[in-house]
């Protein structure tokens, strides 16, 4: 990413709709849906300036992990401390992890299946990976290009790369449906007029950012139970080894 976003993201990820709503989604999700104990070891992978890290740590034993310099110090200026700079291939020896999680990462590497594949080496017998991705090629925006993304994902192309690594897909669902039609509109007003969209991380008014965010938390009961048919993005939730 371009080094003022990384300053952006610290200053708006626990204000902006998308970036709350998404913590909230995905905290409930792994309480339902993988429940850990307080001493379970996890490492976010491309963990970015720390909002979800941080609140991973007040829950498990967290560490994370990004490439970028500018991301590690954001964590630091948020207490964090279990902090590695660099890929995951060269990941210091430690005991194996419970769970993995690569939070709209993978899609800004150019070998997703083999990043898979180093994470599976630093994984527990059993241990899960958590990966949320953006959906749908056909939605490809400037935001993407903003954010250094090689590739927007379907199920069937995310189910190939997590399994083709050596894991077992446990969940696979959509979400941040609801908001689906309002985003594709953007997209196909953008292109027909040949203008850009307004930087998703700005913060929109107080009363529309509280509504963008109740819709989208919505999500957050759903998906504990439920596969959604349609969304801007992609989570899978997948374990190490075949099944039981």
């Amino acid at each position: 990413m371009e080094d003022q976003v990384y300053r952006q993201l610290y200053d708006v990820e626990n204000e902006h709709w998308w970036y709350a709503a998404r913590k909230e989604i995905l905290l409930r999700y792994l309480d339902v849906r993988l429940p850990l104990p307080p001493a379970a070891r996890l490492l976010d992978v491309g963990c970015g300036t720390g909002a979800i890290l941080e609140s991973f740590s007040h829950r498990y034993e967290a560490f994370g992990t990004d490439t970028a310099p500018q991301a590690i110090a954001f964590c630091r200026e948020r207490g964090l401390t279990r902090l590695y700079c660099g890929t995951l291939d060269t990941y210091p020896p430690s005991e194996p992890f419970d769970l993995i999680t690569m939070l709209d990462m993978v899609e800004h590497v150019e070998d997703d299946e083999g990043l898979l594949r180093a994470g599976l080496g630093l994984l527990n017998d059993g241990g899960h990976v958590l990966i949320a991705v953006p959906a749908f090629p056909f939605l490809w925006s400037t935001i993407d290009e903003i954010l250094h993304h090689k590739r927007r994902y379907t199920r069937g192309s995310l189910r190939r790369v997590v399994e083709n690594a050596g894991f077992t897909v446990e969940h696979l669902t959509f979400f941040n449906c609801f908001l689906f039609p309002v985003a594709w509109v953007k997209r196909i007003a953008a292109r027909a007029t040949g203008g850009g969209e307004a930087h998703d991380l700005d913060i929109p008014p107080r009363p529309l950012n509280a509504a963008l965010r109740g819709v989208f938390r919505a999500e957050r009961r759903i998906l504990t139970r439920w596969s959604l048919p349609i969304g801007l993005s992609l989570l899978c939730l997948a374990r190490k080894g075949g099944r039981a």
